[in-house]
């Protein structure tokens, strides 16, 4: 597996050094450019227990969501938009039919609210539910 760490094509441009993450406004995302914005797993963004958010797929596409609220309400002078609030959910997948759920938000303070839902069928029944949208969703 390669390491995880930002292309080299965006260390270059500035935005991130070669060895770190892109630094974002945790709320809309912008760069220290303006109007520049980073989403997902090339983003660095601590939260308050000094932990870096984790990198997940909710994340990035609940930040694709915000940024473009952000820019459509920009471009029609509409005010400020939507923000990124921390909060997302994953599966767990543990096999043999059966998957947990936890869900959370990220931004609670002094440290991530997480609660984890006791494994079960219907968790792995969801899991493939959730799978089956985004596939008819691409393909």
């Amino acid at each position: 597996m390669p390491p995880h760490r930002v292309p080299a094509e965006v260390a270059a441009s500035g935005l991130a050094p070669a060895d770190g993450w892109v630094a974002v406004d945790r709320h809309t995302l912008e760069t220290r450019f303006s109007n520049v914005f980073a989403i997902g797993d090339v983003t660095g963004i601590p939260l308050a227990l000094g932990k870096p958010l984790p990198k997940a797929g909710v994340f990035a596409h609940r930040q694709g969501e915000v940024v473009a609220d952000i820019i459509a309400n920009r471009l029609a002078e509409r005010g400020t938009g939507a923000t990124f609030d921390g909060a997302g959910e994953c599966f767990i997948e543990m096999g043999r039919g059966i998957a947990g759920l936890a869900r959370g938000n990220f931004y609670a303070e002094p440290a991530p609210a997480i609660h984890a839902y006791k494994p079960g069928r219907h968790w792995h029944a969801g899991k493939v539910a959730f799978e089956r949208h985004w596939w008819a969703q691409w393909w």
